[in-house]
């Protein structure tokens, strides 16, 4: 069976990339669509139109349609055993799926607006007999009327982490673990949301293609340590590539690390992709992240939640919940602002203003982009390609008087120190 792969212009800002360039996890989207082709036995076919997809039966997708190995196995799967011509992939409403979801042009079915229940439907479809529209929109619209959904079995584990309280209320986001996806891409926000469900994704398919090396490395960790306690037992859960360099004291928890990665000391890397020739440097965190190649995090850096294109380097204190892009050069206190405290966040989403639904959410800084120190970004910014961004010159010390009085304090003022009794003298003055 062929899937065709319809090329849309969708392309995503700040980046200017089209979609297929897009980094889901480790790998571009174009990527990841044809190696979850090639173990599911089906052949990847690109087509300028959907017209162009003449063989039956056959799978169709625009390319901005991520699909797991998984989701694509087990869609062929069921529609097999239920003898369906026709059927379009559904999600029952989930954890993972909502992590997704919003920006999405996606159907949805039974959907209540408040509570539980219904199935997200999206365009990954058992195309039956009969010819296709030219136009992707009109197939679209005539597939829907032709492919009932077909839901999915799925699995997933829902792991909840405290976040700071919010509007009086206790924050909690909750983590899904599954390998089961299907996500439509159209912004940043998404390829975001795909890291955060990067560690279900990336250990099911290193299982599926690796089942004697992982029940191996199970039973080791839990020989070694003599123990069932989850976190001894996934300390020994990682996947280490060839010509690894790891201080002793570096900490490692499921987590899974490409070729020539370096390790400094004290380092701690929880549930995380590292790809390769990755350098991390001494004592930094990386929690629940996705880093991409050849990218160098300094001493001390915390990262939690987020994604990082390939050759950037990290130098600022944290960053959580962000999408950092290639050849970015993140200053010390730099800050990308992760949470807003009333109201959601909002997006720029194909030339408007949208709502997220969230109230943690950091930005997307563009390629090539250079943040300088005491640089604060608001949440859900873009920045776009090659900017270069510096403080104030206001904010710098430029200049220390020579006959500073010793014991006087002294402030910050215009680039220079004066005197804090002048400045509140100067305050308390009458305006005009």
């Amino acid at each position: 069976m062929k899937l065709y792969l319809v090329r849309t212009d969708t392309v995503l800002t700040p980046f200017g990339d089209h979609v297929s360039d897009a980094q889901v996890l480790l790998e571009r989207l174009a990527d990841t669509q044809a190696r979850a082709c090639r173990r599911a036995g089906v052949e990847l076919v690109h087509v300028a139109r959907p017209a162009d997809a003449v063989e039956r039966p056959c799978l169709l997708a625009p390319d901005y349609v991520y699909f797991s190995e998984k989701a694509l196995a087990d869609f062929l799967a069921a529609a097999r055993a239920q003898r369906r011509t026709g059927a379009a992939l559904a999600l029952a409403r989930c954890r993972s799926v909502e992590t997704t979801l919003p920006l999405q042009d996606v159907a949805l079915e039974d959907w209540p607006a408040v509570g539980e229940g219904g199935r997200v439907v999206y365009d990954l479809w058992l195309v039956p007999a009969g010819p296709l529209p030219e136009r992707l929109a009109d197939a679209r619209a005539a597939l829907r009327e032709r492919c009932p959904s077909l839901e999915v079995p799925m699995r997933e584990i829902v792991v909840p982490t405290r976040m700071p309280a919010v509007d009086e209320h206790e924050g909690v986001f909750n983590f899904a673990i599954t390998s089961t996806v299907c996500c439509h891409i159209s912004n940043w926000t998404h390829l975001l949301w795909l890291s955060q469900l990067a560690l279900g994704i990336a250990w099911m398919e290193r299982v599926r293609s690796h089942k004697v090396w992982t029940a191996l490395k199970l039973l080791g960790a839990l020989a070694r340590e003599r123990s069932a306690n989850k976190y001894r037992v996934l300390a020994g859960m990682n996947a280490v590539g060839p010509g690894a360099d790891m201080h002793p004291s570096a900490y490692l928890e499921a987590s899974i690390l490409g070729r020539n990665v370096k390790v400094g000391a004290g380092v701690c890397i929880r549930n995380s992709l590292i790809g390769d020739d990755v350098i991390v440097a001494d004592h930094a965190v990386v929690l629940n992240s996705v880093i991409g190649h050849r990218c160098y995090l300094t001493e001390n850096f915390f990262v939690a939640s987020s994604l990082c294109y390939p050759g950037s380097t990290l130098g600022n204190i944290k960053m959580q919940m962000a999408v950092v892009g290639k050849d970015v050069y993140l200053y010390g206190w730099c800050a990308l602002m992760d949470a807003k405290f009333t109201g959601d966040i909002k997006v720029m989403h194909q030339g408007r203003q949208a709502s997220t639904g969230r109230q943690f959410l950091a930005s997307c800084v563009g390629h090539r982009a250079v943040l300088g120190a005491k640089v604060l970004i608001q949440p859900g910014r873009e920045i776009p390609n090659d900017l270069l961004l510096v403080s104030n010159p206001e904010d710098v010390i430029a200049e220390v008087p020579p006959d500073v009085q010793p014991g006087v304090p002294m402030v910050r003022y215009q680039g220079g120190l004066i005197p804090l009794a002048r400045l509140k003298a100067e305050r308390a003055k009458p305006s005009a």
